[in-house]
């Protein structure tokens, strides 16, 4: 009976997602034309973003519950860290954003795909990992586009997305930009979301997805790049142990 409702369940939140990409297709060509100096400032276009995320998790038939929300600044910009384990964790993580201005970093790597190559280059900086120096080049890339500007960043930390229910090492990219920008680390930990569609499989599992966000990190006097990531991944380790 099980995998019947999940057969169903499956085929309702596709179709559902199908409709969503049909509806925003001509909407978002139309917005990713708009240079990106302007697109960034255009509150237009992240309120049809933040529309698609919503529309996005409530097509997933799933529950998802915040905690935390809380501890988001107030009309400050931050750098969201999440954890990386689905795809699903994009709109989760854009959802706290709340319609505000926004940059993704994402891997080089995923320019691989068709889609993605095009989406990708319109709402997030490419990080090039062949080599310190281009990675570095790409947090500089980051550092002008949100200068003076009330911009949150968006990274997965771990560098890459894992479905084995732990917490990888960091890299410490999101502790660069912390410090020049004088940001607050806002850390969002998804559970359950690797759960509901595991590699390789056609059928969406029902679990309820649990997001909560911790208090901000800030720079300590003195506190080192390596003891400040230590410090955000050990609250990642420790909200780990919670998994349901």
């Amino acid at each position: 009976m099980n995998m019947i409702g999940a057969f169903f369940r499956t085929v309702i939140s596709r179709f559902l997602l199908f409709l969503i990409m049909v509806v925003a297709f001509v909407p978002a060509i139309i917005f990713f034309l708009i240079p990106a100096r302007w697109r960034y400032q255009s509150k237009l276009f992240f309120w049809f973003v933040n529309i698609v995320y919503w529309a996005i998790l409530k097509a997933s038939l799933l529950p998802v519950q915040f905690v935390g929300l809380e501890n988001i600044p107030k009309d400050t910009p931050v750098i969201f860290a999440g954890n990386h384990q689905s795809s699903f964790d994009i709109p989760i993580m854009g959802k706290l954003a709340n319609a505000n201005p926004h940059v993704w970093l994402a891997l080089k790597d995923l320019m691989e795909s068709p889609i993605l190559r095009f989406i990708l280059p319109k709402v997030s900086i490419l990080v090039d990992t062949s080599s310190p120096w281009k990675a570095v080049r790409s947090l500089l890339q980051v550092m002008d586009l949100v200068k003076g500007k009330n911009i949150h960043i968006m990274i997965f930390p771990e560098g890459g997305r894992f479905d084995d229910d732990k917490v990888h090492e960091f890299f410490g990219g999101f502790a660069i930009l912390a410090k020049r920008t004088e940001r607050p680390v806002v850390p969002v930990f998804i559970h359950n979301v690797n759960k509901i569609y595991p590699p390789g499989s056609f059928l969406v599992h029902w679990y309820p997805i649990k997001v909560v966000i911790g208090k901000p990190f800030v720079f300590r006097d003195g506190e080192t790049d390596e003891a400040f990531v230590q410090r955000v991944y050990q609250w990642f380790v420790k909200e780990s142990e919670q998994q349901e």
